[in-house]
């Protein structure tokens, strides 16, 4: 059936090439599959967010939410920028990248456990058992998470959007069912961080396992992969490092519930946004193999017909955000109007494929500059706006960051040689 669907498409995909200057082709293909896989990773979300909002009291959900925004801090101390210098060397006809990254990334996960050990030892001798043997829990398991994960990047950058699609349902199989049966009986958050880290891990190892042995990966002998993961890795600890201090600032000056309420208030954004993530990963390996020139020349039309889209569909939820929220999570109605504000930050998503272009070409100066810039204009603006207008301060924070950031992206995209 999808291959008769396929025939009968083609035609107008190659009329529309004439109008959107893409390869309609590849986007379609690619596209289906990577949406396949987005929709299994939104909807598992969705149950597990429901799950949380309902089963678990406001205070242990938000202890819950900082513990997992401190380990994406923690997690940022390693090489996880080797994801895109995997992405990429695969791209370019790397296969042995994957094993390499992994390795590297394994060797260099110090700064985790040594993080993890320090946050919990703080905590214990803070009289905060919860949070100290939480963090403990994320040293321990955060480099398997990181290392093995790194078999999306490679699917992607290999261009095999099918099977990261479905194995992307087995990936996350383990761990939901797991999360469903401990919040069912447990309302512990220290029982559900170990769950969820011990499941993911698990299920991240045997991923990677089997597309090892699948495609008899070989062992990548390019030094230039880990240099460059290196790079990337530095500049994405500034923008991690900026992008959870939102919920730390709220943590620690406004409490748990509202944090609940804040992450609540972002959930359904971050899960649109995920889906345009999928647009520029399936870019990634076209961007990677076009020259600036071109790309500067054709770029802004294709940014022009994402950016209309994505009008429409940042419209569209405003619209039914009410009604979401009313039906997933009654007990949460002050996350509805701040989720409608934050749909205007999907507006800056289109733009982001400059930003992609840059990656894919190594323009590590242009890249220092957006995100030195966009970090430091967002942590002044959090710091200003949550003390004085709580979580409303976040919401302002975000906006005004994004639309620095969109600026000072196309400018350097225009000027980069």
């Amino acid at each position: 059936m999808l291959r008769l669907l396929a025939e009968k498409a083609t035609p107008l995909l190659r009329w529309m090439e004439k109008y959107t200057k893409t390869d309609m082709l590849y986007l379609a293909k690619g596209g289906f599959w990577l949406m396949l896989g987005q929709g299994i990773l939104v909807m598992s979300g969705l149950v597990l967010s429901v799950a949380f909002a309902n089963l678990l009291p406001k205070d242990v959900y938000g202890t819950y939410q900082f513990v997992m925004s401190g380990s994406v801090i923690i997690s940022a101390l390693s090489l996880i920028g080797l994801s895109s210098a995997v992405m990429r060397a695969t791209a370019r006809g790397d296969h042995g990248a994957l094993r390499s990254g992994v390795r590297t990334m394994l060797r260099w996960s110090g700064g985790i456990v040594f993080s993890g050990a320090t946050l919990a030892l703080y905590y214990y001798v803070n009289g905060n058992s919860t949070l100290a043997l939480s963090f403990l829990i994320v040293g321990c398991f955060s480099p398997f998470l990181g290392a093995y994960g790194l078999t999306k990047p490679y699917l992607i950058g290999a261009q095999r959007f099918r099977e990261s699609a479905l194995m992307g349902f087995w990936r996350r199989f383990i761990p939901v069912a797991a999360l469903l049966a401990t919040v069912y009986v447990s309302d512990n958050p220290v029982t559900i961080v170990f769950v969820y880290f011990a499941s993911n891990a698990l299920s991240a190892w045997l991923q990677y396992r089997l597309i090892v042995s699948r495609f008899d990966l070989p062992l990548s002998e390019d030094e230039n992969i880990a240099r460059y993961g290196k790079h990337l890795s530095f500049l994405s600890i500034i923008s991690t490092l900026a992008g959870q201090l939102d919920k730390v600032l709220i943590w620690t000056t406004l409490g748990a519930a509202p944090l609940a309420a804040y992450t609540l208030a972002q959930l359904p954004i971050g899960q649109i946004q995920n889906a345009f993530k999928l647009l520029l990963s399936l870019s990634f390996p076209k961007l990677s193999k076009s020259d600036l020139t071109t790309l500067q020349e054709t770029l802004p039309h294709k940014v022009r017909l994402f950016l209309l889209s994505t009008v429409l569909i940042a419209g569209a939820y405003a619209f039914v955000a009410p009604y979401l929220f009313g039906v997933l999570f009654p007990l949460y109605p002050e996350s509805v109007l701040l989720s409608q504000v934050l749909a205007l930050t999907l507006l800056s998503k289109p733009r982001s494929l400059y930003g992609q272009a840059l990656t894919a070409h190594q323009k590590k100066k242009e890249q220092y500059i957006i995100s030195l810039g966009s970090s430091t204009v967002r942590v002044l603006a959090l710091l200003a706006l949550i003390p004085l207008y709580g979580l409303w301060g976040a919401v302002y924070a975000l906006l005004i960051e994004n639309v620095f950031s969109n600026i000072l992206t196309r400018y350097l995209f225009w000027r980069v040689r």
